[in-house]
């Protein structure tokens, strides 16, 4: 069932209840109407009648009664009666009707004589004995009147509810033709092309801001499909390379005879190029895990201390190339996160700042509070970072023109993810003395 039947049907239904409770309330009050105007004329007519009775003690009673019977005012005909200790003394007015059958009656009241008329009965006393006036009138006008209003709103009723509810079908249709407009722009939407977006009308509704939202998940989407395609491209380019030289490597070395020093040497190379691809597969492998991850397994962790025990790990490779590592921390700098991808992130900050810095160069780290964020800034003295490449250091396989150190650029755009799982900041720059350095930004522990 479509949405405009399901809003039809709701509005049928609604309406059917409105309109049944507006006859049902009609029908009972006009009723009620009519028969009160009959009943009170009746009675006060039965009163009057039975006063004068009573005031002229019985002499004009006969001729009361028969003055009574020839009146109109209330019906086109009547039947009254008087009956004086059980004998009916006087009986005018059409023979058709209906007379009440009564006992006992002490108490004005009324009651129906058959089908057709209306009786007001009213005791009183005639010489001391006791009497009855029955006051009868043809209720037919009253009833038919009665009968009109049933049929008429019996018609009446369906006619308008059948027209409401095709008018209610109709209004709904123009109501969600903006949904069907949008749904069928969307069906027109490629997967391989997403360029096309939603138009937005003039106006301020809710379709209007369905078509934003949804023009904001377009942009959303054809973001992260540029960048996985661009992704792919880099990844395919990044890989067939090192694996070509590996193949030709071991062509070469299989149709050629060599002695076992070379290869050994050749046996060597390949590894190197083996270890080099299986450390970009980690990578990839990293990046692609983290961006799958909505959110991290948090838990305090004290910044200061995994940084001096990352630069412990990381000592033999300063070692080697007689790098100086300046650190300053402030004590007990504690984050909420994961203690996996902090430990990650010191890693690749400072083995990028090792790859950069000359031969017997120097290596800053400082970590320090600024306000409720702790500052993680790595710094070398290194050449720097080309202003031109800045923007795009954190890219996937990035690594600038005429780069001339090892490594798969991925190792900042890993830092970039695990920052942006901790809802943190990471940026690039030029020192003014010289060297490049990263700044990391992350948000302290609720109790640091």
């Amino acid at each position: 069932m479509t949405i405009r039947q399901k809003l039809t049907l709701y509005w049928a239904a609604v309406l059917a209840a409105i309109l049944l409770i507006a006859a049902g309330s009609v029908f009972v009050i006009f009723s009620r109407q009519q028969w009160g105007a009959l009943d009170a004329a009746l009675m006060e007519e039965a009163d009057t009648s039975a006063s004068a009775i009573t005031r002229f003690n019985g002499a004009a009673a006969a001729s009361i009664v028969r003055r009574l019977s020839r009146e109109r005012d209330l019906g086109p005909h009547k039947r009254v009666r008087l009956i004086v200790a059980g004998a009916v003394i006087a009986d005018f007015g059409s023979p058709q009707a209906h007379l009440p059958a009564l006992d006992n009656i002490r108490r004005p009241g009324l009651f129906d004589g058959g089908r057709t008329y209306r009786f007001a009965v009213m005791p009183l006393s005639i010489d001391g004995r006791p009497a009855l006036l029955e006051d009868g009138v043809d209720a037919t006008p009253v009833r038919d009147s009665i009968a009109r209003l049933g049929t008429i709103l019996l018609v009446l009723t369906p006619l308008l509810l059948l027209v409401s509810v095709a008018l209610g079908y109709w209004l709904a249709g123009r109501s969600l033709a903006p949904i069907n407009l949008l749904a069928r722009d969307l069906a027109r939407i490629n997967p391989r092309e997403l360029t096309h977006r939603i138009p937005v009308g003039a106006a301020v509704d809710e379709v209007a801001r369905l078509s934003v939202s949804i023009n904001a998940l377009l942009d959303r989407l054809e973001t992260a499909s540029r960048t996985e395609r661009r992704f792919l491209s880099d990844a395919a380019h990044e890989l067939r390379t090192p694996l070509t030289v590996l193949r030709t490597g071991l062509e070469v070395e299989l149709n050629r005879g060599r002695s076992p020093e070379e290869l050994r040497q050749a046996l060597q190379s390949a590894l190197r190029v083996t270890v080099a691809l299986c450390a970009s597969a980690d990578e990839l492998l990293a990046i692609a895990r983290l961006g799958d991850e909505a959110f991290v397994q948090r838990a305090p962790v004290d910044m200061s201390e995994l940084m001096h025990e990352v630069i412990e790990a990381v000592e033999p490779l300063t070692d080697a190339r007689h790098l100086t590592v300046d650190a300053k921390t402030e004590v007990r700098v504690v984050v909420d996160g994961n203690r996996d991808h902090l430990r990650r992130l010191l890693v690749n900050l400072l083995d990028n700042a090792i790859k950069f810095a000359p031969e017997n160069g120097r290596i800053a780290a400082t970590l320090e509070r600024n306000g409720n964020r702790a500052i993680l800034r790595v710094c070398d003295n290194g050449p720097g970072i080309p202003p031109e490449d800045l923007p795009f250091v954190f890219e996937r396989f990035f690594r600038g023109a005429g780069h001339k150190t090892a490594g798969s650029g991925l190792g900042l755009s890993l830092c970039r993810e695990i920052v942006r799982l901790h809802h943190g900041e990471i940026s690039a720059c030029n020192n003014p003395g010289g060297g490049a350095a990263v700044t990391v930004k992350l948000p302290l522990h609720a109790q640091s």
